[in-house]
């Protein structure tokens, strides 16, 4: 009997070990993510609600060449809106305009356009962007959200 209680209480700290190491790792995104180079920058936020969901928001800037003023202008862009949530489901998620309306009742597009779509490739050091359709309805001339953003403070 004196034997037996120890091996029970090791037994059960193995099996939680055991069970603890085997369970997926979850990651909170929340945070700063940043893609940028000489002439662009794309900052991309994400602040993390329920289970799995992110509310996101994303600010860029590109210089291009601007033919009205024959210059080099910085044009702006962004997604800023509390509409914007997506849920994190291994390491992919995926942001779509598909249905959305303004508060009036009026479509975002006309009918026969194609909807923002905005895919999430995640990774606890990086967040591979792409999207579909969003760059004039969100961005300005030549402004895109497509990239690879890493974490600010982690590069």
């Amino acid at each position: 009997m004196y034997l037996a209680r120890p091996l029970v209480s090791l037994s059960s700290s193995l099996i939680s070990l055991i069970l603890f190491s085997c369970a997926p790792s979850v990651s909170d995104y929340s945070g700063t993510w940043e893609d940028s180079g000489e002439h662009y920058e794309n900052i991309l936020e994400l602040t993390k609600l329920d289970n799995n969901e992110y509310r996101f928001s994303i600010n860029s800037w590109r210089e291009s060449y601007d033919f009205l003023v024959n210059d080099i202008t910085r044009f702006v862009g962004g997604m800023n809106d509390s509409t914007f949530i997506i849920k994190v489901v291994d390491g992919q998620a995926m942001y779509t305009d598909e249905g959305r309306e303004f508060e009036e009742g009026w479509g975002l597009y006309n009918e026969e356009e194609k909807r923002c779509s905005v895919m999430f490739a995640i990774t606890d050091t990086s967040i591979v962007l792409n999207t579909e359709a969003c760059a004039f309805i969100y961005g300005g001339w030549g402004v895109v959200f497509d990239g690879v953003y890493h974490k600010v403070g982690d590069k």
